[in-house]
């Protein structure tokens, strides 16, 4: 899977809403992981990168984007 940056920038909001506060959020390690992260694109002109390239915290960091947020479910087929 390829990640641009606007999947970065995705992740980073789906953890912020999840996060406590400010504060908790930027001490988080998946914030610092997208950060890193985010840097790396915006600094190295990056379009995409492969999940290969990515470390595991970013990798897991990156994972809320198949996750639905908390307190919601997938829907249910009935």
């Amino acid at each position: 899977m390829n990640y641009a940056i606007r999947d970065i920038e995705a992740a980073i909001g789906g953890w912020r809403l999840r996060a406590a506060s400010d504060e908790a959020f930027a001490a988080s390690a998946e914030a610092c992981a997208l950060a890193r992260l985010y840097g790396a694109v915006i600094v190295y002109g990056c379009e995409a990168l492969a999940d290969v390239e990515l470390d595991d915290a970013q990798r897991d960091a990156l994972r809320i984007l198949s996750t639905p947020p908390i307190g919601k479910s997938s829907p249910s087929t009935h």
